[in-house]
């Protein structure tokens, strides 16, 4: 890039109208300029400073020539394998991705990074092809198909971005979009879960398409000129992703010859797109990886079953005990206490309305109002959508990325060492999509979501880079909002009048109707889908109960409902070279997103972390872990300001880590988040990062061999065996739980890691793996709830007898469901934890002293007796008689992309990492 860029800022006046100018003028400039290279022909220390790592790979088009591609060296499984049938660009990410974990950690070598991430800087090594689509757009693709969108104008680039990224994912955004709009099933066919997930988006984010639309203009409303400048590259992104969509569909017929094969497939044709989608979009992306809370109504049902076995203080002791909501064991990101959320749970207070655990009940939003075909079905437990090829999963996530980044201070040459990524799950074509955009007030090269990449989400910036971790903070409430009839008569719980402020008033209803059609993957009969929307002031109704015997409709009121798209503000200021170099003015720029997120800054000075969110500031009589009133005294008085939000900029440890872990010290745990106790997944990277940092001389190969190595932990039980084992000493009288006992210290000074680096075919220590697992959580058999069957059941049993069945949380989370990312946010992963260290006369200070498993010696014939149980288990379901000879297989851990098309890839071995990766190493500035 042209050397004026290093110039382009005095650090003592930081002059960003300079600096816009300057960009402006080199937007076309800079793609003459020969990769890594200066205008004067010297290497360019900005140029490599970043390299990432999309997997499977950036080209998710399939067109009939490439589906026959595929399908003539896999006929029946329509697996793309790079180097043998995938199409250009499809899978070669993928095995540079699944090649990390195959090396020893402590011996990567900096060749071995540039080997395994490809470089992400702003011009590219090679122009495979280029394109022009309007007048001011030019679009360049390099060797791994990433576009760099250059424009003249701000709107130029805004039509590049949607042109280029609806090559790559045309498909997959209509997916996303019509998911969003909650009609999946009109778009995919009649099956359950496609009508399941239509159902679950009503609930979520119901918008009529005038009331979409609409959003954009809020923006305006809100930002003013900020927000204009917004609407008009949004509508130049749509533009451009409609001049695609007829590039590749010409008049919107699935025969074109680059057409994606799909739409033949289901017998459909394009549409164009207009501003409701984009929010449509904006809407589903959010409600996954942006929010928090809204579990309040599963917490006062847990609440009242403890106070109705052990009564209402006992029980409130216990509750507040397991939820820990500002448990001081919880490892944090920042160290600076920032208080948020209140103190204990207190349903005492007057605003608290818990709704009856036995009284009439009524479906709310997303009911049956007189469709015809097969009955709705309720939502699973995981919720997906049908494809073609099978079924995609991408709508329910506990949150799923990392980071970790050492400040100079701690690093070999004296600048910020980083890795970090969001982990958005694993999909082909992946749900991100690289872009590298270039224009006047957006020098950007990163990912952002299929349909959303008016701007880039995660990714660089000239001289500095950001990440981010789901958040999970607590941005939605439960309200219960009594109910009423204008006649004046009883209300019942079907009634659709609620009391505002003592006027009876309707809620806003409507029906939404589909039509679902058969096609080859969904032979269903067709389907006319008609389910009822109710909303009140607050949101939208879940359902329908009683409070004290009252009728309530429960609305769940989320912050960002209604300014989905607000937080593109909030992008495209990072995006701005102008307005972000350092991270007081990183932090300015991310306080535009609404949506709750950790974000994570590094330049060649800084480390930085901010928690963005529409927090809310909570009135006086209500409790965070329960549902409030609908009366407008208890409404939300305003939001948290920016001083007030989790920051943190070169921690006096050296070092940031954050995986999906809590934020602060006094930064609560949202309602429905149980999991911030004293064992979360974070350590496995907090215990190697701070190492790290402590030797003072970190450097980029050392940060990389130390996030995979963190990867690859069995976090359940590397954090839980030292109790367990102190805690069954010898394992008792039984010669195989004593063998038993053996093996799990084995593989706890192993490290407790599942890897197969070598590609053996199994891991190292399979037979305590397929013990602990079997003990942790049985898959062989039903076990009686008077037999000794899970261990962290077992474990609190004692006290709590049957109600460890109804506590409302994950008992695991498991590499075998097949999404990578595990360990996380599991609340009885702690649980097991502090009740033995409490068995064993050491439990968490300031807490209750007695274990919920019971005296050290009783506790310890219950846990010997359970690992006993899981060993008769294990060796009847395996057919051998000796523990050692314990197998696993190793493919149960196998990530396995979710196909969201006609083609997919390889399974892969399991490694807990981010999807989207990058290396940061940053040695100058602009």
């Amino acid at each position: 890039m042209p050397s004026v860029l290093l110039r382009c800022r005095d650090r003592s006046t930081r002059r960003p109208a300079l600096a816009l100018a300057l960009l402006a003028g080199v937007a076309t400039a800079v793609v003459a300029v020969a990769p890594g290279a200066t205008a004067a022909g010297t290497p360019d220390p900005l140029e490599g400073a970043v390299r990432n790592v999309l997997p499977p790979g950036q080209s998710g088009s399939i067109d009939a020539a490439k589906l026959a591609t595929v399908v003539a060296g896999d006929p029946q499984g329509r697996v793309a394998v790079e180097g043998r049938n995938a199409p250009p660009n499809f899978a070669d990410q993928l095995e540079m991705y699944d090649g990390l974990n195959r090396l020893d950690p402590a011996s990567v070598s900096a060749g071995d990074v540039s080997r395994l991430y490809k470089r992400a800087d702003f011009t590219p090594d090679t122009v495979v092809r280029s394109a022009t689509p309007r007048p001011g757009v030019r679009i360049r693709w390099d060797a791994f198909g990433v576009p760099y969108v250059d424009g003249q104008s701000a709107e130029d680039v805004a039509f590049g971005a949607g042109y280029a990224g609806t090559m790559d994912r045309m498909f997959l955004q209509d997916v996303l979009r019509h998911a969003g709009a909650a009609r999946a099933a009109e778009f995919l066919g009649p099956t359950e879960g496609n009508v399941a997930m239509d159902r679950h988006q009503l609930q979520t984010a119901a918008y009529t398409p005038a009331e979409a639309q609409a959003q954009l203009d809020g923006v305006v409303q809100r930002y003013g000129e900020e927000g204009r400048a917004l609407l008009a590259r949004a509508d130049a992104y749509l533009a451009g992703i409609n001049a695609a969509q007829h590039a590749l569909c010409p008049a919107n017929l699935p025969t074109g010859l680059h057409c994606p094969a799909e739409y033949a497939a289901l017998q459909k044709t394009p549409k164009d797109w207009t501003r409701a989608d984009l929010v449509y979009v904006a809407s589903l992306v959010g409600g996954i990886f942006g929010k928090g809370g809204g579990g309040e109504a599963d917490n006062a049902r847990w609440l009242q079953q403890l106070q109705g076995r052990f009564g209402a203080a006992q029980g409130l002791a216990y509750y507040r005990d397991l939820r820990a909501k500002n448990d001081p064991e919880a490892p944090t990101t920042a160290s600076v206490r920032t208080p948020y959320g209140g103190g204990d749970p207190n349903p005492a207070q007057p605003g608290v309305a818990l709704p009856d655990l036995a009284g009439p009940t009524a479906d709310g939003t997303g009911a049956d109002v007189g469709g015809t075909g097969l009955p709705l079905p309720a939502a699973p437990p995981s919720l997906g959508l049908d494809m073609p090829h099978g079924t995609f999963l991408p709508l329910t996530t506990r949150g799923a990325s990392n980071a970790a980044l050492i400040a100079g201070s701690r690093s070999a040459d004296g600048h910020p060492t980083v890795v970090f990524g969001p982990q958005t799950g694993y999909y082909a074509p992946q749900l991100l999509s690289e872009e590298v955009l270039n224009g006047p007030g957006i020098h950007a090269r990163g990912v952002s979501f299929a349909g959303t990449s008016l701007v880039v989400e995660l990714g660089r910036g000239l001289d500095y880079a950001w990440s981010a971790t789901s958040a999970s903070s607590d941005i939605v409430d439960t309200v219960a909002e009594r109910l009423c009839e204008p006649d004046g008569s009883t209300p019942t719980v079907r009634s659709t009048h609620y009391l505002a402020d003592g006027r009876c008033v309707p809620m806003t209803s409507w029906v939404h109707e589909e039509t679902a059609l058969p096609n080859a993957g969904a032979t269903n009969p067709p389907q006319q889908l008609r389910m009822q929307v109710l909303r009140t002031g607050h949101g939208i109704v879940q359902s329908q109960v009683t409070v004290h015997g009252i009728p309530v409709a429960l609305v769940l009121q989320r912050s960002t409902y209604g300014h989905e798209v607000d937080s593109v503000i909030g992008f495209a200021r990072v995006n701005d070279p102008a307005q972000v170099h350092d991270p007081a003015s990183f932090n300015r720029a991310m306080s535009g997103i609404d949506y709750t997120f950790n974000w994570f800054f590094a330049n060649d000075k800084d480390i930085a972390y901010f928690g963005s969110g529409r927090l809310p500031q909570r009135a006086a009589g209500t409790d965070l872990d329960f549902p409030r009133w609908g009366d407008s005294r208890y409404d939300w008085t305003g939001w948290v300001p920016t001083s007030g939000h989790v920051q943190q900029a070169d921690p006096p440890s050296g070092y940031l880590v954050s995986w999906n872990n809590k934020q602060a010290p006094g930064f609560s745990a949202a309602d429905n988040v149980w999991g911030y106790n004293s064992i979360y997944r974070s350590r496995a990277l907090s215990d190697r990062v701070g190492a790290l940092a402590a030797t003072g001389h970190a450097t980029v190969p050392q940060l990389v061999g130390a996030v995979a190595d963190a990867a690859t932990v069995d976090s359940r039980a590397r954090y839980t065996l030292p109790a367990l084992l102190d805690v069954l000493g010898d394992g008792g009288s039984d010669p195989q739980t004593r063998k038993a006992v053996t093996l799990l210290r084995g593989w706890l000074a192993d490290g407790a890691h599942r890897v197969d680096r070598a590609r053996t075919g199994h891991y190292a220590d399979q037979a305590a793996i397929a013990l602990f697992d079997e003990w942790w959580q049985p898959e062989h058999e039903a076990v009686a709830d008077s037999s000794p069957g899970a261990l962290p059941k077992d474990v609190l049993r004692p006290v709590l007898g049957s109600l460890v069945d109804q506590l409302p949380k994950a008992l695991d989370d498991h590499p075998r469901e097949g999404k990578g990312s595990s360990w996380n946010e599991v609340a009885w992963y702690g649980y097991v934890d502090a009740e033995l260290r409490r068995a064993l006369g050491h439990g968490p200070a300031g807490t209750r002293p007695a274990s919920l498993c019971g005296p050290r010696t009783s506790c310890a014939d219950t846990v010997i007796a359970s690992l006993t149980a899981a060993v008769q288990r294990a060796l009847a379901a395996q057919k051998v008689t000796d523990v050692g000879a314990l197998t696993y297989d190793k493919h149960l851990d196998d990530i396995r992309h979710t196909t969201a098309g006609l083609v997919g890839v390889r399974p892969i071995d399991w490694q807990n990492r981010p999807t989207f990766q990058q290396v940061v190493h940053f040695t100058t500035e602009r």
